[in-house]
């Protein structure tokens, strides 16, 4: 056990990490269902990364101080065990960079997208608009034949 006075630093760091490593997962998925335009899997997968974001909130929430904690305790861990620790702080926050990376990947693509759909449903807006200029209201319906006899 790595810890002082109660607290596991190694086993709360490495369940972080893991949090971490499946949140990177979950967004490269993320990214693949909106590229494909699954939206029902991507309202599947965010119920999904939402429950794990609420696991990786309790497990800050049940250590409130861990980091002040941490802070003041890492010097008084043998050698071996803060190295370990060190090392899994920063493989999460290697996957926790990849994760925001990946995030903003498939936030650009979702606004591209989006913004696709605007300009389609103007272009759509337009010729409607053009239809109902070029429309005659006032003249019946029969006016509106072209005889090619005469």
């Amino acid at each position: 056990m790595l810890s002082t006075e109660g607290i596991d630093f190694s086993t709360i760091f490495a369940t972080r990490r893991e949090y971490c490593r499946i949140l990177l997962e979950m967004s490269r998925r993320q990214f693949e269902l909106v590229q494909n335009a699954d939206y029902a899997g991507l309202l599947e997968l965010l119920g999904r990364k939402q429950r794990l974001l609420g696991r990786l909130d309790q497990l800050n929430q049940s250590h409130p101080d861990l980091w002040e904690q941490w802070r003041q305790r890492r010097d008084y861990l043998p050698a071996e065990a803060r190295s370990r620790c060190e090392r899994i702080l920063k493989e999460s926050e290697d996957l926790l960079a990849q994760v925001l990376a990946q995030e903003k990947q498939g936030t650009d693509l979702l606004t591209a997208q989006r913004d696709a759909t605007q300009q389609q449903l103007e272009t759509i807006a337009q010729g409607i608009q053009t239809q109902e200029a070029y429309r005659d209201h006032l003249a019946p319906a029969t006016h509106r034949r072209l005889d090619v006899n005469q």
